[in-house]
């Protein structure tokens, strides 16, 4: 039967799962559970004669919310939780290292696209160390966004639900990365073998880039870990 207050039911029971469904301790087959539950309940009290207003807030508040069954949740699905946990962990690295292999290989591809319109050598190297740079700020311009989403960051690490397959495509990128910036490597190095200022130049920009890159991801995780580490649902 129809609200006559027009309300939406299929709407406001899509919002009461996406809020199950943000607890870290809830799996997808509990939330479908619950919202088994809850639509047999909603039957049941419109075939007494609710309204679906009605009957969808009586059932809600039958079924309780998430500081009610949260714990006894945390306790059944503490080995699903800790395998998400690892996920989380190891999909950050391999995060880190897609980022690292995608800077790597496209400062090559534009080193070689430069080279093959006529631009200078050392010009072409200038512009390498620029786009490195602007990797640098645009890393920094991340943790301080961060800093001023703080709310939507704990949020958004909360809903974070990896899946095994996710990884494994996360771990199939990073190859792919690594083994392109590999291969363009010997491309470089071919193409300025006789221009050894050049290389030497080149190869310096690179070796700044994997010491800074790395110790400003460090820095940036130790801040974002002290700063939100206790704040989180998950610790």
């Amino acid at each position: 039967m129809e609200s006559i207050t027009g309300f939406d039911l299929q709407r406001n029971i899509a919002g009461w799962i996406i809020k199950i469904q943000s607890e870290p301790a809830v799996t997808e087959a509990d939330a479908e559970e619950l919202k088994s539950h809850l639509l047999e309940i909603i039957d049941n009290l419109k075939a007494a004669g609710l309204h679906e207003e009605e009957a969808f807030w009586v059932a809600s508040r039958r079924l309780g919310n998430s500081t009610d069954w949260g714990e006894e949740y945390r306790q059944e699905n503490n080995p699903v939780i800790q395998m998400r946990r690892s996920l989380i962990i190891l999909a950050g690295v391999l995060a880190y290292f897609i980022c690292y292999y995608f800077i790597l290989s496209t400062s090559k591809l534009l080193f070689i696209t430069l080279l093959f319109s006529h631009i200078g050598g050392h010009m072409a190297a200038e512009w390498v160390l620029r786009y490195l740079v602007s990797w640098h700020f645009a890393v920094l311009l991340f943790l301080i966004s961060i800093l001023f989403l703080e709310k939507k960051t704990i949020s958004f690490i909360e809903s974070i639900k990896l899946k095994p397959k996710h990884t494994v495509i996360l771990l199939l990128t990073t190859v792919v990365l690594s083994i392109t910036d590999t291969c363009l490597f010997p491309i470089v190095k071919n193409m300025i073998s006789d221009n050894h200022p050049l290389r030497s130049q080149l190869i310096h920009f690179y070796i700044n880039f994997d010491f800074s890159f790395p110790l400003l991801i460090s820095l940036g995780f130790i801040f974002i870990y002290f700063r939100y580490y206790k704040k989180a649902k998950f610790q």
